[in-house]
């Protein structure tokens, strides 16, 4: 798995610092200061622009996929290229999409998204749970995703039955983020439990692994960004299980 997330040296340190005359792109978002200090911020579905004193600094940081074009739900829902048979107690590795803040002091100027927004719905029309989707794949080690540019690395681990999955879900309304030393953006550890057909997924509040740090607001500046959804459910889903059959002679 590639190390940078960018070619550009300013990601390895988050949130991302943008003086004037300095940019920063991160898949299809780019963050750019002219000379002035004026800012343009721009992803696939309109851009920001405005006047910004050349001497205060401008920060950017992730947050949860879940505000972009469309604030509907607080789940997403990534699809594994392949489902993938997993067991109790075992780990396994995707990818899932963040979005970026751009913010100076306690005020947010643009929030922009590294990947193509989708919704897909989880379950009937009824009873069904709408939810960002992202369409990734799903590993045994971390080092077997691929370049994880504009997508944050996920870890859940398995309690209960092994089943066939065919992708992973989970509440991001809360979520924090971690960062390693090399950039790379994590979302919270998560449980995947099992019991008969019925997987539930929840986040705890721990890092995925050792060595990150949580990501921590610049001291003194921003508030934390509005809670659109106060409490969200933990993300349950319905898989298909077909018992052995074993004819006799």
């Amino acid at each position: 798995m590639p190390a940078e997330a960018s070619d550009n040296e300013l990601l390895l340190q988050v949130p991302w610092k943008i003086g004037a005359g300095q940019w920063i792109q991160i898949g299809e978002a780019v963050i750019r200061r002219d000379e002035h200090g004026d800012l343009e911020a721009c992803d696939s579905y309109g851009c920001t622009r405005a006047r910004i004193p050349p001497d205060r600094p401008v920060y950017a940081a992730p947050i949860p996929a879940i505000h972009r074009v469309l604030a509907a739900t607080p789940y997403i829902y990534i699809e594994f290229e392949k489902s993938v048979y997993i067991e109790d107690g075992e780990d396994y590795w995707t990818l899932a999409p963040y979005e970026i803040e751009v913010y100076i002091g306690d005020i947010a100027l643009a929030r922009l998204s590294p990947v193509s927004v989708k919704f897909t719905l989880i379950g009937d029309v009824v009873d069904g749970t709408l939810a960002r989707y992202y369409r990734s794949i799903a590993t045994y080690t971390r080092e077997e995703l691929p370049d994880p540019t504009g997508t944050a690395i996920v870890r859940f681990v398995v309690k209960g039955a092994g089943v066939l999955m065919p992708g992973v879900g989970f509440p991001a309304n809360r979520a924090k983020f971690y960062v390693d030393s090399e950039g790379l953006i994590y979302y919270p550890l998560l449980y995947a439990e099992v019991e008969d057909d019925v997987v539930t997924v929840k986040p705890v509040d721990e890092p995925p692994v050792q060595g990150v740090r949580e990501l921590v607001e610049v001291r003194g500046m921003r508030r934390g960004i509005p809670v659109i959804f106060q409490y969200a459910q933990p993300f349950t889903m319905k898989v298909q299980v077909h018992k052995r059959s074993l004819a006799t002679q």
